[in-house]
């Protein structure tokens, strides 16, 4: 080298007509720490004191930390106009580079550069090419002891970095699509056998897309800076990232960098088959603030362990972030919510393994629902299975209304592990001007297709009419009460083991072998009897704006099968008590409507629109009855008797006297829903014309 750089010298210093070209070629050639291999240079002089000095090699070495980032550099051709060659200083105040690189494109790059023989020193700058649409410009400098060098990129276009980054073989989506444009420095300085690289970057109003919108941002303002150090194994770096503009979605969870600005610092390590973050922190304003760390596999990707801990949650904007799009599908997807919570999450192996929250006055509503629940604190302590004895967790609520239903204070006390729930002490719910005392409640394998479960409560009187009317029924006259014993979950069938009883219009009803096969599916499937005694049906034809009737009623719906709550067999008895000894009248109205379900409307109809009943208002009864039994969507109907033509739905008593007798024995059961909800839904009762 030092004799190819003697005869340049010689080039450069003798008489123009004397010397017009000067040719060396070497096997290889080391300068500032860069090894040129099958090289050959050749200097020009020309007239004028021009001169040009050409270098050709088949390839670069560069050192390894840099060519890792670099690529391998081949085809290098090097042109220098008008050298200047005074030992030990080699200055070349223009040259243009070509090159070919494994990573990147072709490289095509103007500058100048100088170099000193006695010190190692070396110094150059340029630019010229451009990187995604962006100028690229840079400064290199160093010496025999170290190098620093830095270049810059103004005006990247982000949807040509994607194209550019996936040359590079990085794993990113095919389907995520970039926009906006961003600026870039980089910086890499080498130090005896020391190396470390910097990097910032700078997003003004970028966005990105995939294929079906579970990933978008918009209008984004992001800085980035990173610091490495390339020569430890593994490199170690540190990470500091802000973002102040826009908004980014990632799947449910939506970030507003408008109203809470992010600002995240992290430091770790990083190989190509792992990836460790040895702690990082990220605050975003009036939202929460986060810590942790965690141990990643790259090779595949695998949380090995992590630790994240939040502080300082903070509603509404946690709800807006975290929840409001999780809960899209249910009717908690428009609250308004205040309060604040923290939680800490543990994670090994892909699976969590233990999650702390604490809520603290949390209040939500939702004004569209006449939803209310103010004053919900808890404790939750979940832990996976194997991981020690479980830790109780509480939760309680000062006040709750919602779809009709209000409730005080109220609290439970429980234990949660791994897929277990259960309930450690006794809780009383208030409802309305009752309660729901629950005495046990467990599950067990609870989102598998094994859960199982036991309830045990008792129901404290509660007026049926505001149940009713959250239910969207008319005000039922009456109380509620009884227990609920052994309610029980296992093999998709929710099963009652007691009887569910219930004191309503005077009366008194008792719902047995009860069960629902599964419950939670697509198709559940309802099994059970319902018995009532002794109803009133003033009160409840009153409740139904039926028609006035006075007297009792017992009911007997026995066999109740539904499909998807639709009911498609069952044996239903409708009768006047045996020996009951009320007053028995019926209005017109009754009359009408009843004649009608039965399959009798015209007659009646007409007899109560001519003669003498048409000044009557009411008329005696002996007894009142009515049967189906359904099977396959038809009704075989009966009533309390035979009759010529059918059968007697109302035996008359007295003076007038009127028999309602149903002539259809056969019913669509459709058909006979179709008269019900009529005879029911019609203030003015059923007038034939």
């Amino acid at each position: 080298m030092k004799r190819a750089l003697v005869l340049l010298a010689l080039g450069c210093a003798v008489p123009a007509h004397a010397i017009d070209r000067i040719q060396v070629r070497a096997a290889s050639i080391a300068v500032a720490g860069v090894q040129l291999v099958d090289a050959g240079a050749t200097l020009q002089i020309g007239g004028a004191g021009r001169s040009t000095l050409e270098l050709r090699a088949a390839r670069a070495q560069l050192p390894k930390d840099i060519e890792a980032q670099a690529g391998t550099l081949s085809a290098l051709h090097l042109q220098c106009t008008n050298p200047m060659v005074r030992e030990p200083l080699f200055d070349c105040p223009a040259f243009s580079l070509q090159a070919q690189s494994t990573r990147w494109s072709a490289l095509n790059i103007d500058g100048k550069a100088s170099y000193r023989s006695d010190s190692g020193a070396f110094a150059a700058a340029g630019g010229g090419m451009k990187i995604a649409g962006a100028p690229l410009t840079f400064t290199v400098a160093g010496n025999a002891a170290g190098m620093q060098a830095r270049l810059d990129l103004r005006g990247l276009q982000l949807a040509q970095v994607k194209e550019l980054l996936i040359a590079q073989q990085l794993p990113l989506p095919a389907d995520l699509a970039f926009t906006g444009v961003g600026d870039l420095e980089a910086g890499i300085v080498q130090q005896g056998e020391r190396t470390t690289a910097s990097i910032s970057l700078s997003l003004g109003d970028a966005g990105f897309q995939n294929a079906d919108f579970t990933a978008i941002g918009e209008k984004l303002a992001i800085t980035a800076a990173a610091t490495a150090d390339l020569t430890s194994t593994p490199i170690n770096f540190e990470l500091q990232l802000a973002g102040s503009k826009g908004q980014a979605l990632a799947g449910p969870v939506l970030l507003d960098f408008d109203r809470n600005p992010l600002q995240l610092q992290a430091s770790g390590s990083y190989s190509p088959e792992a990836l460790q973050i040895a702690s990082f922190r990220s605050q975003q304003r009036d939202m929460a603030t986060m810590t942790g760390s965690a141990q990643l596999g790259l090779a595949p990707f695998a949380i090995k362990a992590a630790s994240v801990q939040a502080a300082d949650i903070q509603f509404p904007a946690a709800y807006a972030s975290y929840l409001q799009l999780a809960l899209a599908t249910t009717p908690f997807n428009q609250l308004t919510a205040t309060g604040n919570a923290g939680m800490s999450v543990e994670l090994r192996n892909n699976l969590p393994t233990q999650l702390d929250l604490t809520v603290k006055d949390l209040a939500f509503s939702d004004a569209s629902r006449s939803l209310e629940v103010q004053g919900v604190n808890s404790e939750l302590h979940w832990t996976a299975a194997l991981t020690g004895p479980p830790r109780p967790s509480w939760l309680s609520w000062e006040n709750s209304q919602g779809w009709g239903i209000s409730g005080a204070r109220a609290r439970l006390d429980f234990l949660v592990q791994d897929r277990d729930f259960r309930l450690t002490k006794p809780a009383r719910l208030p409802f309305f001007d009752g309660a729901l005392l629950i005495n046990t409640l467990s599950a067990e394998q609870i989102g598998s297709d094994a859960i199982s479960g036991v309830f045990d409560a008792v129901i404290e009187p509660i007026s049926v009419e505001p149940i009713a009317k959250a239910a969207g029924l008319p005000g039922f006259a009456g109380r509620l009460s009884g227990r609920i014993p052994g309610l029980t979950y296992k093999d998709k069938v929710l099963t009652l083991q007691g009887n569910l009883e219930a004191d309503v219009f005077d009366g008194h009803v008792v719902a047995s072998n009860l069960r629902v096969r599964e419950p939670l599916g697509a198709w559940p499937r309802l099994y059970g009897d319902i018995i009532a005694r002794n109803l009133d049906l003033q009160l409840l034809t009153s409740t139904f704006e039926f028609g006035s009737i006075t007297g009792k009623l017992d009911v007997d719906l026995t066999g109740l099968e539904t499909f998807n709550w639709s009911p498609v067999a069952f044996d239903l008895v409708l009768a006047t008590p045996g020996g009951d000894r009320s007053k028995h009248r019926i209005s017109q109205r009754a009359v009408q409507n009843i004649s009608d379900i039965g399959g009798g409307g015209g007659g009646v109809a007409a007899a109560l629109h001519c003669g003498a009943l048409k000044f009557f208002d009411d008329f005696g009864y002996d007894c009142i009855g009515l049967s189906c039994r359904l099977r396959n969507d038809v009704c075989q109907m009966g009533g309390v008797g035979a009759a010529k033509s059918g059968f007697y739905i109302v035996k008359g008593k007295g003076v007038p006297r009127i028999d309602i007798i149903g002539n259809n024995q056969r019913v669509d059961w459709p058909v006979f829903m179709a008269q019900v909800k009529d005879a029911l839904s019609n203030p003015e009762g059923i007038h034939v014309q």
